[in-house]
């Protein structure tokens, strides 16, 4: 785990329609260095840019591996077992604070307005991650996707409880800004051994 600030301005840009592995996402992993529950809400602030349109629909991820680098399936939506750790999503419009009910691990959304994105506008989003408790063993991993498709995708016939964001904002390329004055990072909720 690291709680050090990025000193150095990056990027990274995915194409907001696709879904998966590649130029569909963007992806970060911390490997544990000693075993660590986390158990709770979790945050993720990111600051993004979308060249191409007004808006932006971003999908989170939280995912386990494993030591050698393998995937581990956790319980999802009480039926599916390739499930991952928790999952959040934003339409960027609506990213304005409720600031007396948000908690530092917890925002919690107005939707008084919606806030179209500026031209060239890079903003601020904090997305909720639902809750969860995961134990990882030093050596065990902890990958971070986002990308602007639902991350979990099972066919009509196997989802007939699971929800869908099929309606999207999404046009065009988004982009990603960590480092200096891009305070982009995930909170996690560690428990204490």
């Amino acid at each position: 785990m690291s709680s050090e600030a990025l000193t150095q301005t990056s990027s990274c840009r995915y194409d907001s329609l696709g879904g998966g592995p590649g130029a569909h996402r963007a992806q970060f992993e911390i490997v544990f260095q000693e075993p660590t529950d986390l158990i709770g809400h979790m945050k993720l602030k990111l600051w993004a840019h979308a060249p191409d349109a007004d808006d932006m629909d971003l999908y989170v991820g939280v995912y386990k591996y494993d030591a050698q680098g393998h995937f581990v399936p956790l319980s999802f939506y009480s039926f599916f077992n390739d499930g991952p750790v928790a999952l959040g999503w934003l339409r960027a419009s609506h990213r304005e604070l409720d600031v007396a009910r948000s908690t530092e691990y917890q925002p919690v959304l107005a939707h008084q307005r919606e806030l179209k994105l500026k031209p060239g506008e890079i903003v601020p989003l904090e997305i909720e991650i639902w809750p969860s408790g995961t134990r990882f063993s030093a050596g065990e991993r902890l990958r971070l996707i986002v990308q602007g498709t639902d991350l979990q995708k099972y066919s009509k016939k196997r989802d007939f409880v699971y929800f869908r964001h099929e309606d999207t904002v999404n046009s065009g390329p988004h982009v990603l800004y960590t480092g200096g004055l891009y305070d982009s990072h995930l909170l996690v909720p560690v428990v204490p051994p």
